[in-house]
């Protein structure tokens, strides 16, 4: 008999006699995880056995005998030498686990002791288990290559082969049989993007009840979950999302819980079998020549403790979230504990002895195993964390523990803390937002700066999309941001590429443009970190994912970072004009005077606050007033009226997420009393931190209407975003803007439960009050413009309708317009204007499935459809953090309109482009003669054209507050 170790037995068995064991799990009473497995206890057996029972027990030994005997006899005329009956005298029944149970724990103790990771390598001579059998092999001629690891390679050829790239160099002459060859034009060639944190699949387009799948909202800890067994391969976002250039996605649980579950990564290429496990990364891999990871996703701060709270359930505070982690992670570590102990015990023993197998099996638990395997180092732990504190509990509880951080998500806050990030076991990577904020508490102190200050600290930066947050589509554009605010330019896009494929584990097979590599591979348009940069082509395994289309020769090189790294003195620039009312601005790069746009170099005078010239006017203006009229030269910078943002909540809520720092949210009503109208004005706050990031992007006005859940929004007012309170001179620039209204799935409501329901009661309040002289009357009978919120294009028709039907005089303006394009001519006819917000819409709503998502895709945007049909266009605001980014909202629409000889209508100019963030919102609230908003009595100058990435805002003048900078 063996002895016992380590709280396991040694005990006699046959193969077949195993014993019960107790289960374990998370509600496990059993004072012991594991639930060890109990000994029969004989003591005591005659003591609880009265003389009658023994007598019993004798005839039963006895009639036992006698079979005993009979089985030893000769059967049917046999020999007695049957090799079952000998060998079943020679090993009696005991109690205790079978061999084959034995056999299978000590084969998993051999696979943790003996693991070890290979170290991953590129490999030219592999092939990729992921290519298509028959994929042709491919060359790009005459590339310029940005290879993700912050090389650059000009005029060199790519060779793409069985999904792998296989040479990098110039002059390729040598290629396989029926290699096809493709001029790339002196374009830009690059890996794949890698985006390390997306919902792809689990939060689906459209986004509808029955098909989201990103939380497991029934527990805080679920690490037991896996993204992979509700990701969806028919996800419309995934088509769109690989035509931005991205090609890998890591693809987590949601941050609802502390412990979201696993996640997995996938390539974003459909494959034949509809199949979400052939569209993995690792699909195919032999581990015995390549180390396979594993993903887990957990969360902490305001997410968990805000979903779980307002249930009444734990966790309530960030107190509660940690203990409820680490009691979890203290249950695995008992299981892998116990693990360890049970192969000390099994590999001490002779499996084939008759007497020596375990009483108990190997101790495992499903709803710990990813948990263990995270102990284990098998897996790699990405966290959801915002604030300084989140940062250093977490990396407290992986000291505690001892298990490896791999990046922390959003960390918004973490340029703060670099010094505490470095306490970490190992080097954490940061997979954080360009530029987005400002949208919960927790979110409100970043910086876009963080991204450069990281780089700056050594610690490494990854630029993610969180996938329906931001559109993945667009996450080099993130890399550009990043860029604007300071991060190097191949640093921005190794964010993108290398950072996070490293991050990821699988850093020798994605990210990078190296021979042995992954045949993921971009052509670009123009430089990836350009505005509405766009791929011409995506080839994922080598195989192209879009439509083949010509390719023109690559425009001449851009330095993207020349002008947003010049230092300039704004003090010193306009030492000269400082308090002056006239002043001339000379060298004046382009410049915006009403609707004009006068390309540069010009000069513009201002006068007694007022730009009154522009050009060749100007220099006449000059001569006869040169020496009384100070001067200043900008160097080449662009002079355009104060940015317009509409659309957005600025200046009645603060965080969004905190009702305490809004005025408040309208709800449902179906009142027609005008008196129940709510009035922006009476709620706007200035001097906020939101308004003072639009202003920064120069953004010097704002029209806001009320929040509110009802049909009837209320009326919006327009103001400056600079001013200190509404009681500053020259702050208000009208109470009342307009009358809003909204439509659509988002505005049923108890109230109005229908679409149909909300139309009716549009109709009949404008109707009945076409004569009155309330806030209705005024609506109907278009003295001041009715701004409807709709995407859906029936809905939007149904608005056309009412006006041609019953409402002529009233000036509509449809205000979203996702599907806008699909009417665009009975908006031009019915002359309804249309503010697009986004600028870039998403078929993420069932209203809005028929979006333009742009190339390669579409044939531009819904803004080049309306243009070319002549409907008066201008870009709304929808994330108020983002209304700093107004100007390349509209620089993007010129960078990527279509510029063909077939379809020169759609084409959008950077002047008519200007004009939809400024003198077209004017003209569609009735603005443009207001003496507070003409585009002349204020402007901004900017560092270079505002429509380029690489430009900023310098200073802004206004006639009431003068000169006041922006850098």
């Amino acid at each position: 008999m063996a002895t016992r170790r380590q709280g396991y037995a040694a005990i006699p068995t046959n193969e077949e006699g195993d014993t019960e064991q107790q289960p374990h799990g998370v509600n496990d009473s059993d004072s012991s995880l594991l639930g060890r497995v109990k000994n029969y206890d004989y003591r005591g057996f005659f003591s609880r056995y009265r003389i009658g029972y023994i007598l019993a027990i004798l005839i039963l030994l006895a009639l036992g005998a006698a079979l005993f005997v009979a089985l030893l006899l000769p059967e049917n005329g046999s020999d007695g030498n049957n090799p079952w009956h000998r060998s079943h005298l020679q090993a009696p029944v005991k109690a205790g686990i079978s061999k084959v149970a034995m056999q299978q724990g000590l084969d998993k103790c051999e696979a943790i002791q003996n693991k070890r990771r290979i170290p991953n390598e590129p490999n030219p001579h592999r092939s990729n288990p992921r290519a298509s059998n028959d994929s042709q092999p491919i060359l790009l001629k005459n590339a310029n290559v940005w290879d993700g690891q912050g090389n650059v390679l000009e005029d060199v050829d790519i060779l793409m082969q069985d999904g792998v790239i296989k040479k990098v160099q110039a002059d390729i002459t040598e290629t396989p049989d029926g290699t096809k060859i493709i001029d790339v034009r002196g374009h830009i060639v690059s890996p794949g993007l890698v985006d390390m944190h997306s919902h792809l699949g689990l939060d689906s387009w459209p986004e509808l009840d029955g098909s989201q799948e990103t939380n497991e909202a029934s527990n805080p800890l679920t690490p037991f979950v896996r993204s992979l067994d509700a990701f969806s391969p028919s996800d419309n976002a995934i088509r769109i999302v690989a035509s931005g250039g991205v090609t890998t996605a890591l693809v987590l649980p949601g941050s609802a819980n502390i412990m979201g579950g696993e996640a997995f990564v996938f390539k974003l290429r459909p494959v034949p079998t509809t199949s979400n496990a052939d569209m993995l990364v690792q699909a195919g891999i032999d581990e015995s020549i390549e180390t396979k990871w594993r993903w887990m996703k957990n969360a902490c701060g305001e997410n968990p403790k805000r979903f779980y709270g307002t249930h009444g359930r734990m966790p309530r505070t960030r107190m509660g979230e940690a203990y409820m982690f680490r009691q979890r992670l203290d249950e695995a570590r008992q299981l892998l504990e116990a693990q360890n102990d049970w192969c000390l015990a099994a590999q001490d023993l002779d499996i084939n002895a008759p007497d020596t197998r375990l009483e108990s099996r190997f101790p495992e638990d499903l709803a710990y195993e990813s948990l263990v395997a995270l102990l284990r180092g098998d897996v790699r732990l990405n966290i959801h964390c915002y604030e300084t504190h989140d940062l250093e509990a977490m990396i407290r509880h992986s000291h505690e523990f001892n298990f490896n951080i791999t990046a922390f998500h959003h960390a918004l806050d973490a340029y703060l803390v670099p010094d505490i990030i470095k306490r970490a076991k190992n080097e954490i990577v940061i997979a954080t937002f360009a530029d987005h904020w400002g949208y919960k508490k927790e979110a409100f102190q970043a910086s876009p700066y963080g991204p450069k200050i990281l780089h700056d600290a050594g610690i490494p930066v990854a630029l993610k999309s969180d996938h329906p947050v931001l559109n993945s589509q667009h996450l080099v554009f993130e890399a550009a941001k990043a860029n604007h605010y300071g991060l190097p330019l191949q640093e921005a896009f190794k964010a993108v590429t290398s950072v996070p494929a490293k991050a990821i584990g699988l850093d020798h097979r994605v990210g990078s443009l190296k021979p042995g590599y992954d045949a993921d591979v971009v052509i670009w348009d123009r430089e990836p970190l350009t505005l509405g940069a766009t791929p011409l082509q995506v080839f994922v395994d080598g195989i192209p994912l879009f439509d083949e289309t010509p390719i023109e020769p690559a425009n001449a090189k851009y330095d993207t970072t020349a002008e947003s790294n010049k230092e300039i003195s704004v003090q010193a620039m306009t030492a000269d004009i400082k308090d002056e009312d006239s002043f001339m601005l000379t060298n004046v790069g382009g410049a915006m005077v009403g609707k004009d746009f006068i390309t540069g170099p010009v000069n513009v005078y201002v006068q007694d606050g007022k730009v009154v010239c522009a050009g060749d006017k100007c220099d006449s203006e000059m001569v006869h007033t040169k020496d009384n009229v100070r001067m200043m030269d900008v160097n080449g910078g662009y002079v355009i009226p104060g940015l317009i943002a509409v659309g957005s909540h600025l200046g009645v809520v603060e965080i969004p997420s905190e009702e305490s720092t809004g005025d408040g949210t309208v709800k449902a009503s179906k009142s027609k009393d005008p008196q129940d109208v709510v009035y922006a004005v009476d709620g706007i706050k200035l001097g906020t931190r939101h308004l003072e990031e639009a202003f920064k992007g120069g953004v010097m006005n704002s029209i806001t209407a009320p929040m509110s859940d009802n049909v009837i929004v209320g009326v919006s007012t327009a103001f400056k975003t600079h001013a200190d309170s509404l009681l500053s001179e020259g702050a208000l620039i009208t109470p009342a803007a307009a009358l809003h209204l909204q439509i659509g799935d988002n505005a049923k409501s108890a109230s109005f439960p229908t679409v149909s329901s909300q139309i009716s009661f549009i109709r009949q309040v404008l109707k009945d009050n076409v004569d009155s002289k309330n806030v209705f009357g005024q609506a109907a009978r278009g003295e001041i413009p009715t701004v409807v919120s709709v995407h859906n294009k029936d809905e939007i028709a149904s608005l056309v309708m009412l006006k041609q039907n019953h409402l002529p005089e009233t000036r509509f303006v449809v205000m979203g317009g996702a599907e806008a394009h699909l009417v665009a001519q009975h908006l031009a006819d019915a002359d309804i204007p249309v503010i697009l917000r986004p600028t870039l819409c998403t078929p993420a709503s069932f209203d809005s499935i028929h979006c333009l998502t742009g190339a390669p895709l579409t044939n531009g945007t819904a803004a080049h459809v309306l243009h070319r049909h002549g409907v008066k266009i201008a870009l709304g605001v929808e994330d108020d953090g983002l209304a700093r980014n107004l100007a390349w909202d509209a620089g993007w629409l010129a960078a990527t309109s279509p510029n063909t000889a077939t379809d020169d209508a759609s084409h959008i100019s950077e002047e008519e482009a200007m004009r939809f963030v400024t003198t077209n919102i004017q003209e569609i609230f009735g603005l443009s003669s207001s003496q507070s908003m003409d585009g002349n009595d204020e402007f901004v100058v900017w560092s270079n054209n505002p429509l380029q990435l690489h430009s900023r805002p310098l200073f802004s003048y206004s006639k009431y507050q003068g000169i006041k900078s922006i850098v």
